[in-house]
């Protein structure tokens, strides 16, 4: 009897089951129909793709435009979407993109060559568009950046169907760039009716088209009818709630009101992981980020190799993973997993506290030293950064620590005379090794001011490795001369090397074929809903 009481005890003091509350209906094939319904904790900015840079309008704009290059899903490899087929020339100087026949948009009106000359012109020639440098080896672009042409010579359209880009350089990895949202078709016609209202009235050219904006509310897309590109699309329509705080975007989840739900605040995201009916509903996958602190390699004590090594041994980058709990993959460089031509077998810097302590002493530093490390007021940064002050601590290593907002810390961020030692983030527009390694370290980015290289760091054996990659149209010998550039990073080590960020996101059981994309982050295209006969959800 004490037994059977004891039980009952228990049981009435157990927590609630908060396991699934749904269970997918059994489907073995894709099923059309259905809305998905996610929430995000910011706004959207504009619809505008020659404009649109945040992560938020970029979810919006990966539904309703489509480039003439793309990634398979899950994945950094290049497939084609409104092109047929491409090629580039033996010298990585001209590319050549044939559209699939019978694409059109939105309206059902035609979707040409000419039109996307035009987007890319639209993108030189707009003050507030963020995307000319990506296109200004084109031959020509310059001059439609200064304003003193219209027409960019390097695009030609010798037909509907076909378009070709000239490059004033060779560039190996420009195709990576013709991905992008901004490089999409867009009709001049429409463009210029549309005028300031552009933002809000998109001519879709992708599998969904935008049917309601409530703006910093909701935004909702359904299925493009007139859409004949080779994705396939199943959901009727999705609807993202937009400024719904993290907690909250957890609540509504639970409840069953959004089918999914990422990167969650803390006690959510360990209750998650804690719970196993909830494990096969779990997804995670490394983005194209890098975190962690970079040395101004021009000033002391960081003019010393041997001292920017000692910090990387220092730190224990195992911590960073607890901190952040568990949404963090140690780091040996700025390439994020994924990356073309990434050394998957390079270790990151072991935690060696005794090797930190003899090569400070190597350098001069055998009775430690003081530095002074600028982060920004943030939760996570100030966790890492007290972190890394305890680390290297126990090697001599006196870090006082200063907060800045992001603010201020943009406003310094790669002028001469800002902070020696500071926290450091970068997230490549594409999987190509351009976007991180020439943007950060090649000493073509060292400017007075707002240098993206803002570690200083200048290294002739890199530039010639990196600009001779970057021409190099063998992709296995490009490759291999970037793992020589990873391994040259690895040892003269201008950075702190500490982490990327995994992105982590639940999906209710109902919810078929989705990841998280290392691109596009949040990808839905392809998504489909296991529902009942009725389209309802089948309850547990």
């Amino acid at each position: 009897m004490r037994t059977l009481a004891l039980v009952a005890l228990i049981a009435a003091c157990a927590p609630p089951d908060r396991g699934p509350r749904w269970k997918p209906a059994g489907s073995t094939e894709p099923r059309a129909g259905g809305t998905l319904r996610f929430a995000v904790k910011d706004g959207v900015s504009t619809l505008d793709p020659t404009i649109a840079y945040d992560e938020v309008s970029s979810f919006a704009l990966r539904l309703m435009f489509e480039s003439l290059l793309d990634y398979a899903p899950g994945s950094t490899e290049l497939v084609a979407r409104l092109a047929e087929t491409w090629d580039m020339s033996a010298d990585a100087t001209t590319y050549t993109f044939r559209l699939r026949p019978g694409t059109r948009y939105s309206d059902g009106s035609p979707i040409v060559a000419a039109d996307v000359k035009f987007s890319l012109e639209r993108a030189l020639s707009t003050a507030d568009s963020p995307y000319g440098q990506w296109i200004a080896d084109i031959e020509g672009a310059q001059a439609v950046i200064d304003g003193t042409a219209k027409d960019c010579t390097g695009i030609t359209a010798p037909s509907e169907h076909e378009l070709v880009i000239r490059l004033a350089h060779p560039n190996a990895g420009f195709a990576y760039v013709m991905t992008m949202p901004f490089t999409t078709p867009q009709r001049a016609a429409h463009v210029a009716a549309a005028g300031a209202q552009l933002r809000r009235t998109p001519l879709a050219s992708g599998p969904f088209m935008l049917a309601e904006w409530s703006e910093g509310m909701q935004l909702v897309v359904t299925r493009n009818p007139h859409y004949a590109g080779n994705q396939h699309a199943y959901l009727d329509a999705l609807v993202m709630s937009e400024n719904v705080p993290r907690d909250t975007q957890f609540l509504l989840f639970e409840r069953g009101e959004i089918d999914t739900v990422d990167r969650l605040a803390a006690p959510d995201l360990l209750w998650v992981l804690s719970q196993p009916a909830w494990q096969p509903f779990v997804h995670s996958r490394p983005l194209l980020v890098a975190y962690g602190a970079r040395f101004d390699v021009t000033q002391a004590p960081f003019t010393d190799r041997r001292v920017r090594q000692a910090f990387n041994y220092a730190v224990d980058k195992s911590h960073t993973t607890k901190l952040l709990n568990g949404t963090a993959v140690a780091a040996h460089g700025i390439l994020p997993p994924g990356v073309f031509g990434r050394d998957d077998a390079l270790p990151a810097y072991p935690h060696d506290p005794a090797k930190a302590r003899d090569l400070l002493a190597d350098a001069g530093y055998a009775s430690g030293l003081s530095v002074d490390f600028v982060t920004i007021a943030d939760e996570e940064a100030e966790k890492i950064a007290a972190s890394m002050q305890g680390d290297l601590a126990e090697v001599g290593v006196d870090m006082r620590i200063s907060l800045v907002t992001i603010a201020a810390y943009v406003s310094m961020s790669g002028n001469r005379g800002g902070p020696v030692f500071a926290y450091a983030g970068w997230a490549g527009d594409s999987p190509d090794p351009t976007s991180f390694l020439d943007a950060k370290f090649h000493s073509r980015a060292i400017t007075e001011h707002a240098a993206t290289n803002d570690s200083f760091y200048a290294n002739p054996e890199l530039d010639a490795l990196l600009d001779a990659a970057k021409a190099d149209a063998d992709p296995a010998s490009r490759a291999a001369r970037y793992r020589r550039a990873e391994r040259i990073l690895y040892d003269d080590a201008p950075w702190l090397w500490n982490y990327h960020q995994v992105m982590i996101e639940v999906t209710q059981p109902y919810v078929k074929n989705y990841e998280p994309h290392p691109v596009w982050i949040r990808d839905f295209v392809g998504t489909w809903l296991d529902l009942g006969p009725d389209g309802e959800r089948v309850p547990r």
